[in-house]
């Protein structure tokens, strides 16, 4: 094998120990100096890594073509899950070694119910439509007495504020006027609202509603019973029927719900922010306490990751956890005052059960005295029991035809030694067959009259049968219509009536006994120490106008008992 030799240097071309040592002086110069330049680009490779993540607040986060540290099982509301799926696909890019992410699409309201019922979770991460999911689970396993996962509730990935929609036409006069909260409160616009047992957003509204009329618990319950009637399954209903509408009428849901109806001319709607408050709801990522550290670390990486996919949320209609959108994505909604926080989803859980107690149909026993004492005047131009009938007609035509209602008279034996007589079975007030039998009796009660005042064993009789015949998911009560003075001498005497009252009571089964006295003499004493041993509410009316304030009161009070104050 020939190889090639080097090239000697002969005798006479050897370099001095001068050129020697300044060339070596050269080398060490040249090495120092490549050693200083790889150190400042190493150095400047890190540094910059470090400023953009601290400029897009995102120290730790998973990078474009990077993996999770863990694999993730995670369950998302339908209104999330999208934009999701495209920040994972973003993350992961087309890498195939990547620990699995899984993303189940489900309804919110599906997800806290199986875990209120004590599920155990099927997930490492939830991204419910709004904090309140998990805090209605809590409540709702605590009520049960059931035992439910132990959740912890990060801050808001995303968001998307509370919009009023209208055909475009009505968006423009609306606006013009400052539509906001407070007009739906005065009921100067139409309005439909989703069912908040199903839709966050329709929590959200009623604690902007709350705060429109100042928390007056009256207020608001009537501005309640109110909406009941405008209540429709989903969003999509919502918007279905103001588009539809041939008066003015606003649907109330969420920008996202808004853009992703479409732009279909026929159905076109804009959305509208209220002049007044501006409600949001945000998107919380949820863990389990007891979850392992690698799969916590996956889920921050994950939260990162979200909230800076503004463009990724904004392309399925949602804004960034602080209510803003993306420049180049920019809406006319965009431009308009930034939301307000999140609401807290103990606040929407709480205010949802209050929707859910003074919606509940009533199951209702009017119980009521028709002994001689009853033809006694109430004022200088009406008696007693004239005073009743106008108000027992006012309060069957105030009450919605999913309640049900039974009509007793009382009075002294007026079955051999029985008090008590069932006049009107029950029957829904959406029969108009059994609606109309019931004015009639209630308009012919004056025929009735006569006898002694049976009250304490009527009252006793009244509540067994509720009590026997008890329907849960709806409010079983009796309503009391008397002059408060027993005149029974053979039958139970007050402390009696209490004792048997007490006996009775369960508050998971909650009998309320309302009573209501009819004149300037009613012993209220004796009615309010039956109701307080019901857990109920004692009133006296004076003019029939009085009725309206004590239902209203009687309503609202569905949402405390047995504690109310």
């Amino acid at each position: 094998m020939v190889r090639a030799q080097p090239n000697t240097p002969t005798e006479d071309n050897l370099p001095t120990r001068a050129e020697v040592r300044a060339a070596q002086r050269r080398r060490r110069s040249l090495i120092l100096l490549g050693v200083i330049v790889a150190l400042a680009v190493a150095l400047a490779a890190v540094l910059g890594v470090i400023f953009w993540r601290m400029a897009a607040g995102e120290t730790g986060q998973a990078s474009a073509g990077e993996c999770l540290p863990s694999g993730l099982r995670i369950t998302a509301d339908p209104a999330v899950a999208p934009a999701l799926e495209a920040v994972v696909g973003d993350l992961t890019g087309t890498r195939t070694d990547c620990p699995e992410v899984t993303i189940r699409a489900e309804d919110s309201a599906i997800t806290a119910a199986a875990l209120a019922g004590g599920s155990s979770p099927d997930f490492d991460v939830w991204l419910p439509d709004s904090a309140m999911w998990p805090a209605q689970a809590a409540g709702q396993a605590e009520l049960a007495g059931t035992p439910a996962a132990d959740l912890v509730v990060g801050a808001p990935v995303a968001s998307t504020p509370i919009v009023f929609a209208a055909t475009p036409s009505t968006a423009t006069a609306l606006q013009a006027e400052g539509v906001g909260f407070a007009s739906l409160a005065e009921r100067s616009v139409a309005a439909v609202l989703p069912d908040p047992a199903t839709e966050a957003a329709s929590s959200a509204a009623l604690l902007a509603l709350q705060t429109a009329v100042g928390g007056d618990a009256r207020a608001f319950t009537a501005l309640v019973l109110g909406l009941d009637a405008g209540v429709v399954p989903t969003a999509a209903d919502a918007l279905a029927a103001a588009s539809a509408a041939e008066s003015p009428t606003i649907a109330v849901t969420t920008e996202q719900a808004v853009l992703e109806h479409g732009d279909d001319a026929a159905n076109a709607l804009v959305p509208i922010q209220p002049a007044d408050l501006k409600p949001a709801v945000g998107v919380p990522l949820v863990t389990l306490a007891d979850a392992p550290e690698d799969t916590v670390s996956a889920a921050d990486a994950l939260a990162a990751a979200v909230r800076g996919a503004s463009d990724r949320l904004a392309e399925h209609g949602l804004r960034d956890a602080n209510g803003a959108v993306p420049t180049p994505t920019a809406t006319d909604a965009a431009d308009s005052p930034a939301p307000d926080e999140p609401a807290d989803g103990t606040d929407q859980a709480e205010v949802l059960r209050t929707w859910q107690v003074l919606t509940a149909p009533s199951r209702m026993l009017s119980l009521n005295d028709v002994s001689g004492s009853m033809f006694q005047p109430a004022t200088a131009d009406m008696r007693r029991i004239d005073l009743f009938e106008k108000a027992a007609v006012r309060a069957i035509e105030s009450m919605s035809p999913e309640s049900s209602l039974a009509t007793w008279v009382f009075s002294s034996r007026r079955i051999g030694g029985q008090d008590w007589q069932e006049v009107v079975p029950f029957g829904k007030l959406g029969d108009p067959e059994h609606k109309q039998r019931t004015i009639d009796t209630a308009n012919a009660l004056d025929t009735l009259v006569g006898g002694g005042t049976g009250l304490y064993d009527s009252v006793l009789a009244a509540v067994s049968y509720m009590r026997e015949t008890y329907v849960p998911g709806e409010i079983n009560l009796v309503l009391l219509n008397t002059d408060g003075i027993n005149e029974e001498d053979d039958g139970l005497d007050l402390p009696g009536l209490l004792a048997e009252l007490e006996k009775l009571r369960d508050p998971a089964r909650p009998v309320a006994v309302i009573a209501i006295g009819y004149g300037p003499d009613t012993d209220q004493d004796v009615l309010e120490q039956i109701a307080a041993a019901t857990d109920g509410a004692a009133y006296q009316a004076l003019e029939p106008t009085d009725i309206g304030t004590v239902l209203v009161d009687a309503t609202t009070q569905r949402g405390c008992r047995p504690n109310c104050g």
